[in-house]
């Protein structure tokens, strides 16, 4: 048996013995490897050609195929060379070393002049043939013969018969000693011997016992790559059951079994596409729950074979077995008296609404057709492909996805009448059609039902693998945050399970999920929750978990904590992990060489205390060979770029890479930039190891509950919010308040008490206050209504985020543990901040500023609220707009106006606030301060005869007095709060101008400028 990392020992076993059998002239042998090595590799239908060799009487070929209908001949390679299923294919073999071009020129003359018609022609020789001549063969013979000529020499044979599934081969033909291969393929025991016993009895199959026996046998075939040579047998002693005289029940499950293991395991369906229309078009007309589920699969499994040409049932074929089928279901729930029908028909309509929708696809130009065939991967590895992303669904409208959901809906409503229904199947039909449904409104609440059910079935463990497949194919298809969603699911449930190493790595996952949102104060949290969670085992993951608070750190512009972290990091890998800096068996050891790499370039321009710094923690780390081969590996042809440009220059690329500047760490203060969701969020807090745990407590908690809530649309207004949080004693209460705060930055001063003992009930208190404190922050920037608010952030302490913003131990802990015995250096003292430190990254993919319509908004709304103000303003002010209107100066002005953008109705707001705010200031004998006299001044119509001079309403008058008007506006017309003590109208501007329809929206109106007749 060879040890793992042999391959290319194998390899040259297998090349030197191919050359022995040249050396001793083994023709046949070499013939008999290479007829069994195409019929692995190219197609199954493969005999020895007859007549003696030496006399020609083989026409030249070696072996050739034979015609077959049974489904599934032509194997991975045959296709992947262009082989179609019943092509002909003639090969030849031979072992001679001189003049090969000759020798193969001259057995594709004698098969191209006699025998079965072939499309493709494969040589085999010993020989190695170099490519530029291989490629003139093949040429030369496609425009003699018109056929494709594939060519396999000895280095070619020797990589077929290197791979896993052709060892064999090799140690039976060639003779190879144990040591030079492998072992075969794996399969079980039981296996074995019931292909033994079947191959040596003659008993017929007639019962149901024989069917039991049979159907195992045959699905471990067709649902392994072991098994499938074994399908065609396994197909033939099942066959007596499909006879008309076996009883109906056992000749179902008998076809059920042969339809499935074609597709699967032979990979089409044309040879029993009789079997599959006989199977639905029973269903169609069944009132039996069971038969209509099979037929359901059966359907999905054609319609997959028809996007691969693996099938000859035509679209509206199957597109009528649909409506049938469905139609029968709607039929049968009507008047289902028990529970567990009702359950199973339910989830096969959801099956059925779910399905392709091939009419509408035709109209719409759309292809449905996938390039790879069925039996390329096997089932499990089809599904574990979907869910790593390398397999996409093809984009297809279904049927009726929101009937999906209803379907599925009415499920959920049935379960608690069939308590012992099994829900693992509707699961994973959640997970794997998660990117298609995820925008149902039920679906969340949906995959909450079944995961519950799972959970008491089959426990959390089984519930966590079905929120992680649907995190995996979220993620996969561009929806992050949804995907963060299920992944807290997830990780939740493993916590629960205490699942050890899937949840350390759910943690490591749902810290990476952050990085990419660009929220690095929530992923370097959960780095380093990743990190606590290896405390008591799993210690290889250690490192990981630090690695990942390290990245997020240099993200952010933290390189003296991301250094730190790195060599902490470092240091715990090279005594923990086997092989540890081997970069191909740890990726993620390139990475946090690169953040070195970077750091020490800048460092080396930036004097003593920031290269000390760099380099003691890398010599600590043992990587400096590490770090001087990667810079060698970055610029093999010269000097790397940075050693090109000056400290300021390299400071500004940082910036420009980044969004922050680098070192940001080093100075006395500590800040935490970011955008997310229109807003810009500045944390600030002192450089003191209490207030980095706090501010950095706080930042992560406030990203995390902005991410949570992105989906539920909180109508952000887009402007700055700036925190400054301190250290609170411990047992002490939050304290949070406005400050200070000016039109363009709303502040506030933020008193969070310090971690004072490791207890639940701590930790909880803890979460309990700093959840607090970033809801109240976040508030002020929302205009949704009080009770609205209460309601989102109501919803979100039941889907968990508390245990969300604190999963397992407050940043405070984590913190401590992975920097208490790591001597990490905080600052640097007497350094200069390294750039402009209001720079940000842009805001993460899914949370930029919202554009589409604000909560609350309809056109119908805004053109009524439009109508009122053409209606009524006019009236208010009608002496003023008379004047107005004989202006010709002021019809300048209305026309300067429109030229920016303003609409009608705009210039109509503007001139009533001046109008009223004149009277105001001028003729009023009351007091501003008395709201309720200014009220009645705004509302009540002008006095006859008394128009408000001309002079005072000039462009920028106006333009003060719609500003003056805006807040007052967004409430008004939408019903928007604004909590801001000093109220960026700029930025309550863009919210109304971008979500609310404020610069677009008018209605067909008479000009209000234009003199009366």
């Amino acid at each position: 048996m060879t040890m793992p990392g042999s391959v290319e020992q194998t390899k040259a076993e297998i090349r030197f013995a191919l050359n022995q059998l040249a050396a001793r002239n083994g023709q046949h042998e070499f013939e008999t490897l290479t007829r069994m090595l195409a019929r692995a590799t190219v197609t199954r239908n493969v005999i020895p050609a007859t007549g003696p060799v030496a006399a020609g009487g083989d026409q030249g070929r070696d072996f050739e195929t034979f015609h077959t209908e049974l489904a599934g001949q032509t194997q991975r390679l045959g296709r992947e060379i262009g082989m179609r299923e019943g092509d002909g294919v003639g090969f030849t073999c031979t072992l001679q070393q001189a003049d090969i071009g000759s020798k193969i020129r001259s057995d594709i003359d004698k098969i191209m002049a006699a025998g079965t018609a072939v499309t493709f022609i494969l040589a085999y020789c010993e020989v190695n043939i170099p490519v530029a001549r291989r490629h003139d063969l093949q040429r030369e013979v496609r425009d003699q013969h018109g056929v494709c000529l594939e060519i396999f020499d000895g280095t070619g044979i020797t990589e077929l018969l290197a791979q896993h599934s052709t060892f064999w081969i090799a140690e039976q033909y060639l003779h190879l000693p144990a040591r030079a291969l492998p072992p075969p393929p794996d399969r079980p025991g039981w296996y074995e011997a019931d292909l033994a016993r079947w191959h040596a009895t003659t008993e017929p199959v007639v019962s149901w016992g024989h069917y039991v026996d049979l159907a195992g046998c045959l699905r471990y075939a067709y649902l392994t790559r072991e098994g499938r040579e074994d399908i065609p047998f396994w197909l033939d002693r099942l066959a007596p059951l499909l006879d008309e005289r076996a009883p109906r029940s056992l000749r179902h499950a008998a076809r059920h079994q042969t339809i499935v293991a074609h597709h699967l395991g032979l990979g089409s369906m044309h040879p029993i596409d009789h079997l599959t229309a006989a199977e639905i078009d029973a269903a169609t007309t069944s009132n039996d729950a069971n038969l209509i589920s099979d037929a359901t699969v059966v359907l999905l499994l054609t319609c997959a074979a028809f996007a691969r040409g693996e099938t000859s049932h035509t679209a509206d074929r199957l597109m009528a077995w649909n409506r049938a089928l469905t139609a029968q279901v709607e039929q049968l729930l009507t008047g289902a008296r028990y529970a567990g029908d009702v359950c199973s028909l339910l989830e096969s309509l959801a099956a059925l609404r779910m399905q392709p929708d091939l009419e509408r696809a035709a109209a719409d130009g759309t292809v449905y057709a996938a390039p790879d065939a069925t039996t390329d991967l096997t089932l499990s590895e089809r599904l574990q492909a979907v869910t790593d992303g390398e397999l996409a669904p093809i984009d297809v409208p279904s049927i009726d996805r929101s009937g999906v959901m209803g379907a599925l809906g009415r499920l959920a409503e049935s379960l608690p009448d069939a308590p012992l229904y099994p829900v693992e199947p509707v699961c994973r039909f959640l997970s794997l059609n998660a990117a298609l449904l995820i925008d149902e409104p039920q679906f969340d609440a949906l995959v909450d039902v079944f995961d519950r059910r799972l959970a008491a079935s089959m426990g959390d463990g089984a519930t966590a693998d079905k929120a992680l497949d649907r995190a995996g194919a979220l993620f996969t298809a561009g929806r992050r945050l949804a995907g963060l969603r299920h992944l807290h699911r997830a990780r939740l449930r493993l916590f629960n399970g205490e699942a050890g190493p899937r949840l350390i790595e759910a943690t490591l996952a749902t810290a990476e999920a952050y990085r990419i949102l660009r929220l690095d104060s929530a992923a370097k949290y959960y780095g380093l929750v990743a990190a606590a969670l290896t405390q008591r085992e799993h210690f290889d993951l250690y490192p990981q978990g630090l690695f990942k608070a390290a990245a997020a750190d240099y993200h952010q512009g933290n390189w003296i904590s991301s250094t730190q972290l790195n060599r902490a990091a470092l240091l715990a890998h090279g005594l923990l992990a086997e092989q540890a800096f081997d970069l191909d068996r740890h990726s993620w050891l390139r990475y946090s060489i690169f953040e070195l790499v970077n750091t020490r370039a800048l460092a080396d321009k930036l004097g003593t205390a920031y290269k000390d710094l760099v380099d003691d923690a890398i010599a600590e780390a043992g990587v400096a060979g590490l770090v001087d081969a990667f810079v060698a590996g970055v610029s093999p042809n010269g000097p790397p770029w940075w050693e090109s440009v000056d400290a300021d220059q390299h400071v500004a690329h940082v910036v420009k890479q980044l969004g922050r500047p680098a070192f940001a760490d080093a100075g006395p203060q500590r800040q935490v930039r970011f955008q997310c969701l229109g807003v810009t969020w500045t944390i600030e807090f002192d450089n003191q190891e209490p207030d980095v745990a706090v501010g950095e407590r706080f930042a992560a908690a406030l990203q995390i509950t902005l991410a949570h809530l992105a989906d539920t649309d909180l109508a952000l207004i887009p402007t700055e919010a700036k925190i400054f949080v301190a250290t609170g004693a411990p047992g002490t209460d939050l304290t949070v308040e406005q400050v200070e705060s000016t039109p363009t930055q709303t502040r506030f001063r933020c008193t969070l008490p310090t971690v004072e003992h490791r207890s639940p009930d701590n930790f909880t208190t803890v979460a309990q206050q700093t959840l607090g404190a970033v809801a109240a922050v976040i508030v002020t920037v929302s205009t949704l209504s009080d009770e609205r608010w209460m309601e989102v952030l109501d919803q979100a302490i039941e889907q968990d985020l508390p245990s969300i913003v604190m999963f397992a131990t407050p940043h405070d802990v984590a913190l401590q543990d992975a920097t208490r015995h790591n001597r990490l250096q905080r600052r640097i003292d007497g350094t200069r901040p390294l750039g402009d430190d209001t720079t940000c990254p842009g805001a993460g993919p899914g949370l930029e500023f919202p554009d589409t319509p604000g909560p609350g908004y309809t056109l119908a709304h805004s053109h009524d609220q439009v109508r009122y103000k053409y209606e009524h303003l006019p009236r208010l002010m009608q002496p003023t707009l008379e004047a107005l209107r004989h202006a010709p100066t002021f019809a300048d002005t209305v026309a300067a106006l429109r030229k920016r953008g303003w609409l009608d109705w705009h210039i109509l707001v503007a001139i009533h606030g001046v109008a009223k705010n004149a009277r105001l200031h001028y003729r009023s004998p009351h007091s501003p301060d008395d709201l309720k006299t200014v009220r009645e001044l705004f509302l009540s119509p002008e006095p006859d005869g008394d128009p408000v001079p001309l002079e005072f309403f000039s462009v920028p008058d106006l333009e003060l007095a719609l500003d003056a008007t805006t807040a007052s506006a967004a409430g008004a017309m939408w019903k928007l709060k604004l909590r801001q003590e000093s109220i960026d109208i700029d930025a309550v501007k863009r919210l109304l101008i971008v979500r609310y329809g404020w610069a677009r929206d008018d209605i067909e109106h008479v000009d209000p400028f234009r003199p009366c007749p």
